[in-house]
């Protein structure tokens, strides 16, 4: 049997069901973190929750999120803070809303949990935030907006459902969002970034390990960022957008939508893609500047 060409129809239709599912579970999501504005002023609460302990190389901070967004942030000390902003026009957030913390071999794990569900570092799961329509309301409406402090070298693992994600870090970065933008500046990579509605942007200025790096969205444009020098297997494509590498590489045939490249041993996994959006990989320098083409 022949092979498939790159772009064919039996290859785009195979991607277009994986996105089409990908996007009704995004829906289905969303509509859980409906807020109704219509409902009375904005409360906040910026210091709705408050919570630090030691942390150390290699562990990881694990934090998840419904409703909101997650920022990353260096410490200056030992210890990983964290701080939820609340912000609600209807409903009392701090009966609906409570926060976790559990210890892990593997580090800690932080979550904001609506009326009950589950916090560990391989499951979390919430009870759907309040709704609205029309007259009839549940609960509340409130967004929860995590800042968290890590100190140098701990790894980061952060999920949010609605919101944006951005981290600034010296470790190792796994993000994942439905309805959000990915920012993600890292002296010590992999980035692991995923989104379904929103742009992505990961940096890396060195690689650590043999993780891969991905930076992917549905409905959004996609941008990587990494050494001058590094071993990796590179995989960009975009359906609907431009496509385009400071790396040297090849264009699959019969389209400008697809790249590959073997960059130095190509022992690493490297995958940019987009469905809407243009897809990038820039080099980056060890200042954290983007190298020429």
């Amino acid at each position: 049997m022949p092979a498939e060409k790159i772009g064919s129809s039996g290859e785009k239709a195979k991607r277009g069901a994986a996105f089409g599912l990908l996007v009704v579970v995004a829906l289905a999501a969303l509509a859980a973190c409906v807020i109704d504005t219509r409902r009375g002023p904005e409360h906040d609460d910026p210091a709705a929750w408050t919570w630090n302990a030691p942390i150390s190389a290699p562990a990881t901070v694990f934090v998840r999120n419904t409703n909101g967004s997650i920022e990353v942030k260096p410490a200056t000390g030992g210890n990983v803070e964290v701080t939820a902003d609340m912000k609600w026009r209807r409903g009392d957030p701090k009966h609906d809303i409570t926060f976790k913390t559990v210890s892990t071999a593997n580090g800690v794990v932080v979550c904001a949990v609506w009326n009950d569900g589950t916090c560990t570092e391989g499951k979390y799961e919430t009870k759907k935030p309040g709704f609205s329509i029309g007259p009839f309301t549940q609960g509340t409406d409130a967004s929860v907006n995590f800042t968290v402090y890590v100190p140098t070298g701990v790894k980061v693992d952060v999920m949010t459902i609605n919101g944006s994600i951005g981290a600034a870090v010296t470790a190792p970065v796994k993000a994942r969002t439905i309805n959000g933008a990915i920012r993600v500046a890292t002296s010590v990579g992999p980035v692991d970034a995923e989104t379904v509605h929103g742009n992505v942007d990961v940096r890396m200025t060195t690689l650590s390990g043999d993780g891969p790096v991905r930076a992917r969205s549905v409905a959004g444009s996609v941008a990587a960022y990494l050494p001058q020098k590094f071993d990796g297997s590179v995989l960009m494509e975009s359906e609907l957008g431009s496509v385009v590498s400071d790396f040297p590489g090849t264009m699959a045939k019969d389209s400008d939508k697809k790249f590959t490249a073997t960059v130095g041993s190509g022992s690493r996994t490297v995958d940019i893609g987009t469905v809407t959006g243009s897809a990038a990989l820039h080099k980056l320098k060890p200042d954290g500047t983007v190298a020429a083409p």
